[in-house]
Parts: structure tokens; C-alpha cells; sequence
């Protein structure tokens, strides 16, 4: 897995959001100066990926951050995603990760979950606008969820400001 500290590899995938379904890059909004909160989950409708969204969907702090997008990278398809978001009222723009190559990237692919091969495990990356990793954090089991508070500092974080510690960054 990707580290604090290391640069985030740039991607693109297709996803759903606000009920379109286009394409959505890593850079696209690392260029315009936002940090970006990278959430990879191994299904939709899954009950604990479902737990960990209604949190994040739920966070007032993201609600009042205009240079912070949370992305979602799952194995489902765009359709399912827009299905899924729709169901439970997630705003984010869900990715389809469908071959496994940006979960690889990011150290997080997991051979089998649940019966399922190479699916993203659950892993949370806040990306700053220089595609520096400022919070890296991945679930030992699914009920898992990371620490908020944390992920809410490091959101703040700009040109390694912030300055994590290993114990932060997994905490």
C-alpha cells in the first residue's frame, strides 16, 4: 500500500455522479488545487462499504470544504454505482475500477474478498494538490472504518504542512 509521503498515481476512470455517468481523473482536480479524499471499497451494497459511505455522506465538515472531492474507487460498473448512490444518497462520484489496475497501483488489490477475486480492499487516501499522500489508511476486516478526525486534518494539509507521523496516519 501507498504511503504518506509518496506521490499518488494520476488516473482516470469511468463513474457515476449526480446521476451521469462520465469520466473522472485524479489530476483533473489535483490541478485545480484540491486535496482529494480517494475511498477504495470492494463492492456496492456491500453492508459494511455501505456503512462507511452513509459516514462520509454524513460528515458535515466535507459539506463545508470547496477545494476537497471525496472519489469513490469500487470494481462495480458505472450503472451499478448510479444505482448504488442513488439508493443511499451519495453525492460522490463513484469509479469503476472494473480491471483492478488503479487498486493495484495504490497497493490495495486484494486476490479474494468474500468469495470474490482482485477487488479493491477497503483503503482511504487523501491526495493534496501536488499528488502527495497526506493520509493513507487501509481496514484489517471489513467493519473497519477509518478515523474521520484524521482524515478531516489531513484534508487541511497542503505541501506537507502537516507533516503526519506513521502512528497518525493509520490511526
Amino acid at each position: 500500500m501507498l504511503r504518506v509521503g509518496q506521490e499518488a498515481p494520476d488516473f482516470t476512470l469511468p463513474g457515476a455522479a449526480a446521476g451521469t455517468i462520465e469520466t473522472h481523473g485524479l489530476s483533473e482536480y489535483t490541478d485545480r488545487g484540491w486535496a482529494v479524499i480517494l475511498v477504495f471499497y470492494p463492492l456496492d451494497f456491500h453492508p459494511a462499504c455501505t456503512d462507511q459511505w452513509c459516514s462520509l455522506r454524513d460528515a458535515d465538515w466535507l459539506t463545508l470544504l470547496d477545494d476537497v472531492v471525496v472519489l469513490g474507487v469500487g470494481s462495480d460498473g458505472a450503472y451499478a454505482h448510479r444505482k448504488y448512490a442513488t439508493e443511499h444518497n451519495i453525492q460522490f462520484p463513484l469509479l469503476s475500477d472494473t480491471d483492478g489496475q488503479v487498486s493495484r497501483a495504490y497497493g490495495v488489490l486484494l486476490e479474494e474478498f468474500e468469495g470474490h477475486r482482485d477487488l479493491p480492499g477497503q483503503a482511504t487516501f487523501v491526495v493534496d494538490p501536488g499528488r502527495t499522500i497526506q493520509f493513507a489508511w487501509s481496514a484489517d476486516s471489513p467493519e473497519e472504518q477509518p478515523d474521520l478526525d484524521a482524515l478531516q486534518k489531513a484534508t487541511n494539509c497542503r505541501d506537507d504542512e502537516c507533516g503526519l507521523t506513521e502512528s497518525e496516519e493509520s490511526a
